[in-house]
Protein backbone atom coordinates (compact mmCIF):
# COMPACT_ATOMS: atom_id res chain seq x y z
CA UNK A 1 0.00 0.00 0.00
CA UNK A 2 3.12 2.49 1.20
CA UNK A 3 4.41 1.90 -2.81
CA UNK A 4 0.99 2.67 -4.40
CA UNK A 5 0.24 5.74 -2.42
CA UNK A 6 4.13 6.66 -1.81
CA UNK A 7 2.37 7.41 2.52
CA UNK A 8 3.79 5.36 5.53
CA UNK A 9 0.63 2.54 6.87
CA UNK A 10 1.06 0.62 9.49
CA UNK A 11 -0.01 -3.15 9.79
CA UNK A 12 -3.09 -2.73 11.25
CA UNK A 13 -4.25 0.72 8.37
CA UNK A 14 -3.30 -1.67 5.80
CA UNK A 15 -5.11 -4.54 6.70
CA UNK A 16 -7.98 -1.89 7.53
CA UNK A 17 -7.67 -0.17 4.64
CA UNK A 18 -11.08 0.08 2.07
CA UNK A 19 -8.82 0.80 -1.05
CA UNK A 20 -9.30 -2.18 -3.81
CA UNK A 21 -6.57 -2.55 -6.07
CA UNK A 22 -8.41 -4.47 -8.60
CA UNK A 23 -11.85 -3.22 -8.20
CA UNK A 24 -14.20 -5.60 -10.58
CA UNK A 25 -11.65 -8.45 -10.62
CA UNK A 26 -14.14 -11.13 -9.64
CA UNK A 27 -15.71 -10.26 -12.73
CA UNK A 28 -13.43 -10.32 -15.36
CA UNK A 29 -12.36 -12.62 -17.86
CA UNK A 30 -9.92 -13.17 -20.52
CA UNK A 31 -12.37 -11.02 -23.04
CA UNK A 32 -12.66 -8.42 -20.91
CA UNK A 33 -11.18 -5.01 -21.67
CA UNK A 34 -7.95 -3.67 -19.69
CA UNK A 35 -8.49 -2.53 -16.08
CA UNK A 36 -5.90 0.27 -17.39
CA UNK A 37 -5.58 1.65 -20.78
CA UNK A 38 -3.57 3.88 -23.35
CA UNK A 39 -5.33 7.32 -23.89
CA UNK A 40 -5.56 8.71 -27.08
CA UNK A 41 -2.12 9.58 -27.95
CA UNK A 42 -1.46 5.55 -26.87
CA UNK A 43 0.60 6.58 -23.63
CA UNK A 44 -0.69 4.78 -20.17
CA UNK A 45 -0.96 6.42 -16.84
CA UNK A 46 1.61 6.68 -14.74
CA UNK A 47 1.23 5.73 -11.07
CA UNK A 48 2.10 9.37 -8.57
CA UNK A 49 2.92 7.79 -5.27
CA UNK A 50 2.55 10.45 -2.88
CA UNK A 51 0.83 12.88 -5.16
CA UNK A 52 -1.97 10.96 -6.13
CA UNK A 53 -3.03 9.05 -2.75
CA UNK A 54 -6.70 7.76 -3.20
CA UNK A 55 -6.12 5.61 -6.39
CA UNK A 56 -2.65 3.53 -7.83
CA UNK A 57 -3.42 5.69 -11.10
CA UNK A 58 -4.51 8.95 -12.47
CA UNK A 59 -7.36 9.89 -14.66
CA UNK A 60 -6.99 8.56 -17.83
Amino acid sequence: MAAHTGVKITYDEMLNCQHEFAPGLEQMTFESPAPVRANAQGIYPVPQPGIITTREYGES
